[in-house]
């Protein structure tokens, strides 16, 4: 059986996760071609894999015979390459989010149905595997009835003032779509569809976009859940806990054990034991084996869809406050 053969277009932080991803799997793939508008960059990167570097994408479309591309450009350009890829019909796994907009998200979407091709977004906590035992523990009734469902992303983003994260006009919004679109998603992993929700905003810093936000969302089954994150905290914290009739559930990133949990009329917590890959490799194995099986991913078009129009709901809540 032949390897994949694979291209990554945008050679920053999170392209190079990408690529480590990718290069988990020799038996699976082949790391072909990187692009990025700065060429010193790409060729930095490609060297590591033994790829052939680009200044621009389309050329690297159109010469490297790729079978899957990672998009993992700032949103602004999301939607203009995933057209590029889709109408060469070459599987793509596109960042997080999945465009700056709804309507782009929808143009992506309609690109792939068109060209037949596999998408998949890259919401990479449902990779998580102490957030997969969290999903498990709730599909098996080990909690009881979902209830609550409480998560944080917290941090001190300290390059905020010059990097383009705070662009609005490159990135969508600020830490909203950007941080909080992975805990809406979170939220639909555990809970299901949104049914309503309300968003509160604010900025501390001296930039143009939110660095602050929160989420209160209920799902059509009654789960009420509490989302937050910040640019600005000092202290990182990431954090998911999940309340049920008959128990309680917490995945806390710092920590190198699995999901924990304790039921009803237990003191002591259960610790399961995670000792799978990083969420990024695991993400990449499920995307390639899509590819080859010509499968959907489990991480598609409607969750695209789903979470963009979530965050677009709740910008236009917070805009009402």
């Amino acid at each position: 059986m032949s390897k994949l053969r694979i291209g990554v277009i945008g050679a920053g932080g999170i392209g190079d996760a990408h690529l480590r991803a990718y290069a988990a799997w020799p038996e699976l793939c082949e790391i072909i071609a990187v692009a990025d508008v700065n060429f010193a960059v790409a060729q930095t990167k490609a060297s590591c894999y033994h790829a052939t570097a680009f200044d621009d994408p389309r050329i690297m479309l159109d010469r490297c015979r790729l079978d899957a591309v990672s998009i993992c450009t700032p949103p602004k350009w999301h939607l203009p390459l995933a057209l590029e890829v889709a109408e060469r019909g070459i599987a793509c796994l596109c960042e997080k989010p999945p465009a700056c907009t709804l309507a782009e998200t929808e143009a992506i979407v309609a690109a792939f149905e068109r060209s037949g091709a596999i998408l998949q977004f890259a919401f990479c906590h449902r990779f998580h595997e102490p957030v997969r035992q969290m999903q498990e523990l709730i599909g098996a009734g080990k909690l009881g009835r979902i209830v609550q469902i409480y998560n944080r992303f917290g941090f001190r983003f300290d390059r905020a003032a010059t990097s383009w994260f705070t662009d609005p006009e490159v990135a969508g919004g600020g830490v909203l779509i950007d941080t909080l679109v992975h805990s809406l998603d979170i939220f639909r992993m555990l809970a299901g569809e949104i049914e309503r929700l309300e968003a509160a905003v604010s900025t501390t810093l001296p930039i143009s976009v939110e660095d602050t936000a929160s989420i209160q969302v209920v799902s059509r089954s009654g789960v009420i859940g509490s989302l937050h994150c910040s640019w600005v905290t000092p202290v990182s914290e990431a954090e998911i806990r999940v309340w049920g009739t008959e128990g309680e559930a917490i995945v806390d990133y710092a920590s190198s054990d699995g999901a924990r949990y304790r039921l009803a009329g237990e003191s002591d917590w259960t610790v399961l034991s995670a000792r799978a890959p990083d969420r990024f490799i695991l993400q990449a194995a499920h995307f390639l084996s899509c590819v080859r099986h010509r499968q959907p991913p489990c991480v598609g078009a409607a969750d695209g869809l789903a979470v963009m129009r979530a965050v677009e709901a709740a910008y236009r809540s917070a805009s009402r406050k």
